[in-house]
């Protein structure tokens, strides 16, 4: 079992005691283990806090995604004022308040893809009963997921118009199931992701039996027309990186 959060203190029962604040539990609720314990000078000052972790029994799963968020968090050495969780269709959404939310969520969002990957790797997959942990950093997932709602009908406008394919930008799973979602009610195209790994791309495509959309139209081949409305080359190293985050349970692909 993975402890849920770790605290320190100036003696064990004040950093258990300020863990138990932390997650609004109770003391039956919870074991502890002390990962260092504070030495003391002369036997009157410690010098060192001591650190303790926090193993839920019976809590919430919702505690147990936000205990081991906050953790993560403040092991990479950033602050977090507030963490709410909350289920959205078939996911635990987790919604972060913090100073460092542009670190937080780094360069077109990766550094929050890899927190939210260790969340799902830390956080067992069957008391969450399979559902994903999404997180968001100063709402850049809601934000996104509208940017990318209205470029996908912009571009299924302009594939219906052109009966040409279109590719878009690297996008994790989360990101492409959007896409994807966002289309499908849309009879005039279809979409498939292209590439390997986590970080693929949606091609939109003419739907098939309309006009100019047979299987070995030019637009069905990644020719120059394609690679002209690339939008944002992924640098080399995202198509070589991430291998082993290929894990369903952390990300669910489409």
């Amino acid at each position: 079992m993975n402890y849920i959060y770790e605290a320190e203190g100036k003696t064990r029962a004040e950093a258990e005691q300020i863990a138990l604040s932390a997650l609004g539990l109770k003391e039956e609720d919870v074991t502890f283990e002390a990962v260092s314990a504070g030495k003391s000078f002369l036997g009157i000052v410690n010098r060192k806090p001591t650190v303790v972790r926090l193993f839920a029994k019976n809590v919430p799963i919702e505690t147990v995604i936000k205990g081991t968020v906050i953790t993560l968090i403040r092991k990479m050495g950033l602050t977090v004022e507030n963490v709410g969780v909350h289920i959205e269709e078939e996911s635990f959404v987790v919604s972060i308040d913090s100073e460092d939310s542009a670190i937080l969520i780094g360069k077109q969002g990766r550094t929050l893809d890899s927190l939210q990957f260790l969340t799902n790797c830390m956080v067992d997959s069957r008391i969450r009963n399979n559902r994903r942990v999404v997180l968001d950093v100063a709402e850049y997932r809601a934000r996104r997921k509208q940017r990318l709602t209205k470029l996908a009908k912009a571009v299924a406008d302009r594939v219906a118009r052109t009966s040409q394919s279109v590719l878009l930008e690297w996008m994790n799973p989360y990101e492409r199931r959007i896409v994807h979602l966002a289309l499908e009610p849309d009879e005039r195209v279809t979409t498939r992701s292209d590439g390997n790994g986590v970080y693929k791309r949606v091609r939109v495509l003419p739907q098939k039996g309309r006009p100019g959309s047979g299987p070995q139209d030019r637009q069905d081949r990644p020719d120059r027309q394609d690679r002209e409305r690339n939008f944002n080359r992924a640098p080399r190293e995202e198509e070589e990186e991430d291998q082993d985050f290929n894990r369903k349970d952390a990300f669910d692909d489409q």
